[in-house]
């Protein structure tokens, strides 16, 4: 594929950290409107590509393009500004506070009069009606007055979902979002992330559910031990074709000879 045909894309990407090699020479791609799903062992690497990849981390070496153009992301705003934005496993929600306050965590809508602009004062009003909106944008039916840690872990989810849609942003990075959920929590993310492709987003999904990103993906790029290991499309890949690149396969006749009896029940879930 051509780079051009890229929204996001690594060239030779890699990140040391002293002696330790924690990226090593990465191209991935990603499409607009895709979900690639970013697959690997415990260590090899995926936290610290995203890392790289939304500006925490500067690369040690390599490349990465945003629509064509190279960029150097100086710290997260800049990757942000960019279109990037990311969902950790931890979300970061202030669970004492509102859902719509949560949804503006930080960037809260003053009020415009002169006294709410002279002294900051939040347009409450404005703020929950653009969380509504964001919430609407993921579908899932969550009241923006309801304290968040009120809320199931798949609409805590959602409610850092929208968040970060806040910024309008033209790729997502997502890190585990059905981590901990319940059948029907991980079953309602998963309904989000296919409703957001098809809005046009460009999605990268980590995670250890292999079933799940077999389902979810358009493609599947598989980390081992720093490296890529190999890109599959979804729909031709099986769930042992993927554990097995995770293991270090690197042909045919090696994922055939590899006994995957002893992968981890994660992966297999």
């Amino acid at each position: 594929m051509e780079d051009t045909d890229s929204v996001l894309h690594t060239r030779e990407l890699t990140k040391h950290f002293g002696s330790i090699v924690a990226v090593e020479d990465v191209d991935i791609s990603l499409r607009e409107g895709e979900v690639m799903a970013l697959v690997g062992d415990n260590g090899a690497g995926k936290s610290t590509l995203i890392k790289t990849l939304c500006g925490v981390h500067r690369p040690t070496r390599g490349e990465i393009y945003v629509r064509g153009e190279p960029v150097a992301f100086e710290d997260y705003s800049d990757a942000r500004e960019r279109g990037i934005e990311t969902v950790y496993q931890d979300l970061a929600l202030a669970e004492k506070q509102s859902v719509a306050a949560n949804v503006f965590l930080g960037h809260e809508p003053v009020r415009q009069d002169p006294l709410g602009k002279l002294f900051g004062v939040v347009d409450e009003a404005r703020m929950v009606e653009r969380a509504r909106e964001s919430l609407d944008r993921v579908q899932i039916p969550v009241d923006p007055h309801a304290r968040v840690s009120d809320l199931s872990g798949g609409q805590q989810q959602a409610v850092a979902i929208a968040r970060a849609l806040q910024s309008d942003p033209d790729i997502l990075i997502l890190d585990e979002p059905t981590s901990a959920l319940s059948i029907e929590g991980a079953r309602n993310v998963l309904r989000v992330i296919d409703d957001l492709r098809d809005q046009g987003l460009a999605i990268i999904l980590i995670s250890h559910n292999i079933r799940q990103v077999i389902t979810i993906a358009d493609r599947i790029s598989v980390l081992a031990q720093g490296r890529l290991a190999g890109v599959r499309d979804a729909d031709d890949v099986t769930r042992d074709e993927v554990i097995a690149l995770m293991m270090g396969a690197e042909d045919e006749s090696e994922i055939r000879e590899l006994d995957l009896s002893d992968s981890s029940e994660e992966a297999s879930a």
